[in-house]
C-alpha cells in the first residue's frame, strides 16, 4: 500500500511526497487527472510555506535590529552619565545625583527592555528640568530618539510575531487540503485505475540495504 501523509509529518514531507506523485502521475496512463487535483494544492501550500518564510526573516532582522538600538540606547545613557560627572566636576554642583541617585548607570543598562525604556524615559524628563541653556539639557533628544528606535523596533517585532502565527495557521490548513487530496486520489485511483496502477501513482520510501565489503572501500584508496 502507498505511503500516505499524517498530520504530524513535516511541511518538508508534505512537499516532497506530493511533487513526487505528481511527477509519476505524469508517466502513468490515467494519471494526469490526479496531477491536475493536487497541484493547485501544493502550489497553494507552496505559496503559505515561502510567507512563512518571509515572516520568519522579518522577525529574525527585527532581533538584529533591536540588539543594535538597544546597544544604542545603553551607550546614550553611558554618555549622559559620564557628561553630567563631568560637568560636576568642572562647576562643582550635584546634577549627576539628580541623573543617577546611586551614582552608577548599569542598572538601568541590564533591565529588560521594557523597564528600561521608562528609566530612561525618567531620565529625559529629569534633564527637561534643567535650564534651556544647561549644557546638559540637548541630551533629553538625543536620549528620546533612541528610545523612540528601540520603540520602532519592539512594534516591528510584534507584528512580525503576529505575522508568523498568521502564516503557521495558513499553512497547516494548506498542508490539510494536501493531505486530504493526496489521500483521495489514491482512494480514487485504486477504485478506477486498480490496485496495480494507484500504486505506481505514488512514491515509495527507499529500503536500506547493507553494502557489501567492496561497496564500503573508498575508490580513491582502493589499490
Amino acid at each position: 500500500m502507498a505511503r500516505l501523509i499524517y498530520r504530524q509529518d513535516s511541511t518538508a514531507l508534505h512537499i516532497r511526497l506530493t511533487r513526487r506523485h505528481i511527477r509519476l502521475c505524469g508517466q502513468v496512463k490515467g494519471g494526469a487527472l490526479y496531477a491536475q487535483a493536487i497541484q493547485p494544492k501544493l502550489d497553494k501550500l507552496l505559496q503559505k510555506t515561502q510567507a512563512l518564510s518571509a515572516a520568519e526573516e522579518i522577525a529574525e532582522n527585527s532581533y538584529d535590529d533591536l540588539i543594535l538600538k538597544d546597544a544604542e540606547l545603553d551607550d546614550g545613557v553611558r554618555t549622559l552619565f559620564e557628561r553630567s560627572r563631568q560637568y560636576d566636576r568642572e562647576n562643582r554642583s550635584n546634577v549627576s545625583v539628580l541623573l543617577f541617585p546611586d551614582l552608577t548607570f548599569s542598572d538601568i543598562v541590564n533591565m529588560p527592555y521594557s523597564e528600561e525604556l521608562k528609566k530612561v524615559s525618567s531620565l529625559t524628563q529629569k534633564l527637561e528640568t534643567l535650564e534651556a541653556s544647561h549644557e546638559l539639557r540637548p541630551l533629553a533628544g538625543t536620549l528620546q530618539q533612541k528610545i523612540d528606535g528601540v520603540n520602532a523596533v519592539l512594534d516591528a517585532r510584534t507584528q512580525a510575531a503576529d505575522a508568523i502565527r498568521r502564516c503557521k495557521i495558513d499553512e497547516e490548513l494548506a498542508k490539510n487540503e494536501v493531505r486530504v487530496q493526496y489521500e483521495a486520489n489514491y482512494l480514487d485511483a485504486r477504485k478506477t485505475l486498480g490496485r496495480q496502477t494507484a500504486e505506481s501513482l505514488f512514491p515509495k520510501f527507499a529500503k536500506r540495504r547493507v553494502k557489501t565489503e567492496k561497496e564500503d572501500i573508498n575508490p580513491e584508496t582502493e589499490e
